[in-house]
């Protein structure tokens, strides 16, 4: 560590040693009720204090996402949940996806921001409509997940969704709603400190420092022109060797009240990100040499703590996005005209893992060097129509629009230095250079440093083609219709349908003269979806539907001869539940779904000679149960709690990969549940405790029939807790996380590479939030 550094992380020590500090000094004074009702009546609702006393619940009885209009979830006929401001703030999170387990059938299942589970099917790192942002595809940034701080609201649409938003996974998609601009000047400033407190991690051994503003209010007299800025910046360092990650988010917005019926918001985004790149952890095998068996232990890991990755390997990722919102009221009828351009790019420099291997009896972590620079585009608009009217008796809520986009990738490998391997001595070759690292007791200063090594190994023959800058180009456009009618007090029906156009033109690699172009093309007439819903009670749904979803296979994969000749994955669904509301005098709000899922088309990765090749294996079914539910026994004491049981496996394969039928899939615990509960005095002062339950997975799904037990994940049981007190413009709130410091395995990497990228779960941590609000 530089004397800069040094200097810096003293600072970063000093001031969240203050900061943990005002906790004792904090006044103990109580508001009065007639106090607290005035604050009430002067903070907007979308910017008051991050800590206010809960007035409202963790669950939302609307939901915009699953059918594109202002219908209650009670008219969903699929299943959606809508988690509130309220919910984000009581968990005092720092990013989306701190949120997962506390949100039913999601799980976190990689190292980007898109890698998520939901209903047994995993989306890929490169898949944009997994996470949306406000209805419309491309983050900011690709590995690090938003900040919660931007976020009003998290919408989760379980099954697939393709008829109204094109490319969806099966298994459903989030939609982060942004905070938008509001009347009422209200501006909060924020400073949170944390620290790990684990036997790996003492108190201030690695910390962190994170500063927000989030400032709103009228910018014209009359209130018709309104701006909102959200700003953070954060140094923060892991719980692992060298782990550090400084990032900067910047969303100013506008609103303009064109007229009584017309609005348009323009919002900006600007992330920026630096980290230690990190793989993950890495799992030997059981060193059997028998052809029919193959162990990978995952109780023989290295401490969380070990990293594989040099110090001084980075990655770097910036991203940019302009979205506009416009929306007209005709009366019965609005159009909404919704678009947004992200411009993203990053640079990385690391010695990533490839294998493990036995060298000379001891474990060691195969490495290569590799330089990626990758530029990616995205430009999306929506429009559409949506509107009340009545034909023959019947009352129809309908929408028609069209969606398009078009998104560029430009991937450009500056390096891809292959180590040599060592002989069963333990030698490397003479002329060679070996980059394979102890998997226990990891030695950084025994090799070259990046800059040192070329872009190939000489030392190694074929390598020529491993250098590539390949640029993908892909564009669609989709027309969708969707009509949800009454057809009398108790019964509904709703049908959707979409037709639609992908094409993905790629360079494999656009250094060559002339170029290569591959082109796809891919077009479907009719996809649909529909529903039935019973009402017997104002308060109760009983629903049954269908939906499909059609996703083409990622341009940008290739098999092991180098070729993308995957057809699309297609997916299908059947879900009956019920939906309740105000029961229990208006306290219990819940919802019961089952359902099966068919995808066809499923798509594995592997470690091959070009880096990550895939493999298209069939199909693979999830089927299963949930329920989910927010409860308030009394006043300002609530629950929110949700269990699922999910059974996803492989149901065929191509002959080559048998093997794999009857496994499950990567990733997905059988069984799930989640309890979250907050009870705030009148005082001001507050508790949360939550609970989290995961169980057994597999940690990949096997691509060699040798591989006896490919990688099992043992369950884990987490809990949580919060103190939280606010005064009238101050709070402060302690969240310790992983109470009895549980150590467990998040999930593990894609295909056999899974083996090392295993994502260690976060070891016990205090994080303290003091918040001003004027």
């Amino acid at each position: 560590m530089n004397e800069g550094e040094e200097k810096m992380k003293t600072a970063r020590f000093m001031i969240a040693t203050a900061l943990f500090a005002l906790v004792p000094a904090t006044p103990g004074f109580a508001q009065t009720n007639d106090d607290q009702a005035a604050a009430g009546a002067q903070e907007d609702e979308a910017a008051e204090d991050e800590a206010i006393i809960v007035t409202g619940t963790f669950l939302d009885d609307g939901s915009k996402s699953a059918m594109k209009m202002d219908v209650p979830v009670l008219d969903t006929p699929f299943s959606v949940s809508s988690y509130s401001n309220e919910f984000v703030k009581s968990l005092e999170t720092q990013s989306v996806a701190d949120l997962y387990n506390y949100m039913t059938g999601l799980k976190k299942s990689g190292g980007t921001a898109y890698d998520i589970t939901l209903r047994g099917f995993k989306s890929s790192g490169d898949d944009r409509n997994s996470i949306m942002v406000d209805g419309l595809p491309g983050l900011t940034g690709r590995y690090g997940s938003p900040p919660t701080i931007g976020v009003e609201r998290i919408e989760l649409v379980k099954g697939p969704m393709s008829v109204l938003y094109g490319q969806i996974q099966p298994g459903g998609f989030v939609n982060i709603i942004t905070k938008k601009p509001q009347a009422q000047a209200a501006t909060t400033i924020e400073l949170r400190g944390n620290t790990w407190l684990s036997k790996n991690r003492h108190a201030f051994d690695h910390f962190g420092l994170t500063g927000s503003i989030d400032s709103t209010g009228a910018l014209a007299g009359d209130g018709a022109l309104m701006y909102r800025l959200v700003a953070q910046y954060g140094d923060n360092d892991g719980f692992r060797d060298f782990a550090n990650q400084k990032q900067t988010f910047v969303a100013p917005s506008l609103t303009w009240e064109i007229g009584p019926d017309t609005t348009l918001t323009v919002q900006g985004e600007y992330r920026r990100t630096r980290e230690k790149f990190d793989n993950g952890l890495a799992a030997p095998f059981d060193g059997l040499t028998s052809v029919t068996s193959t162990i990978y232990d995952i109780d023989a890991v290295a401490p969380i703590t070990t990293t594989y990755q040099s110090p001084d390997d980075f990655r770097v990722e910036e991203g940019k996005a302009l979205s506009a919102y416009f929306k007209h009221d005709f009366g019965n009828w609005a159009l909404n005209v919704s678009g947004r351009h992200v411009d993203y790019s990053s640079h990385q420099q690391e010695f990533s893992s490839v294998n493990v291997a036995r060298i000379a009896g001891e474990f060691r972590v195969t490495r290569r060097a590799r330089e990626l620079k990758t530029d990616r585009k995205y430009d999306y608009v929506d429009i559409n129509l949506n509107g009340e009217f009545e034909t023959f008796g019947l009352e129809h809520k309908l929408l028609v629009g069209v969606n398009a986009g078009k998104d560029q990738v430009s991937e450009n490998r500056l390096k891809f230095f292959n180590s040599n391997n060592r002989n069963a001595a333990g030698v490397c070759p003479v002329g060679g250079t070996c980059l394979d690292i102890g998997l226990y007791n990891p030695d950084f200063g025994a090799f070259p440093s990046f800059e040192s090594l070329p872009a190939l190994n000489p030392a190694l023959t074929d390598q020529e083609n491993l250098l590539t800058h390949r640029v993908i180009d892909s564009s669609n456009w989709g027309i969708y219709l969707s009509d949800l009618i009454t057809v009398t007090d108790w019964l509904k029906v709703s049908a959707s349908v979409r037709k639609f156009r992908e094409k993905a033109v790629v360079q494999p690699d656009a250094r060559n003269t002339p170029t290569v172009v591959n082109t796809r093309i891919t077009k479907r007439d009719v996809l649909p979806s529909f529903g039935i819903l019973l009402q017997p009670k104002d308060n109760i749904t009983i629903y049954g539907s269908y939906a499909e979803s059609f996703v083409p296979a990622d341009p940008g994969i290739y098999d092991i001869n180098g070729q993308n000749n995957f057809a699309p994955l297609e997916g299908k669904q059947y879900e009956f539940g019920i939906k309740t509301e105000d029961l229990l005098d208006g306290r219990l709000n819940a919802t019961a779904a089952i359902y099966r899922i068919d995808q066809i088309g499923q798509i594995t990765q592997f470690q091959c000679p070009l880096g990550s090749c895939s493999a298209q294996i069939g199909k693979a079914r999830s089927e299963g149960f949930e329920i989910e539910g927010n409860y308030e026994p009394i006043d300002n004491w609530q629950f929110i709690f949700g269990y699922t049981h999910i059974n996803a496996r492989v149901l065929t394969s191509i002959p080559s990969q048998a093997f794999q039928v009857g496994r499950p899939l990567a990733n997905v615990a059988k069984d799930a549940a989640n309890l979250w509960t907050r009870y705030d005095w009148e005082n001001g002062l507050g508790v949360g405790l939550g609970v989290t339950y995961t169980g057994p997975r597999a940690g990949i799904l096997p691509t060699n029939k040798d591989d006896l037990k490919p990688l099992d994940l043992p369950g884990y049981l987490l809990v949580d807790a919060g103190i939280y007190y606010k005064a009238e413009r101050f709070s402060v709130n302690l969240k310790l996380g992983n109470l009895f410091d549980k150590r467990y395995f998040e999930s593990s990497g894609a295909g056999s590479s899974g083996r090392v990228q295993i994502q260690a779960g976060q070891p016990r941590y205090a994080t303290l939030t003091t918040r001003f609000t004027f």
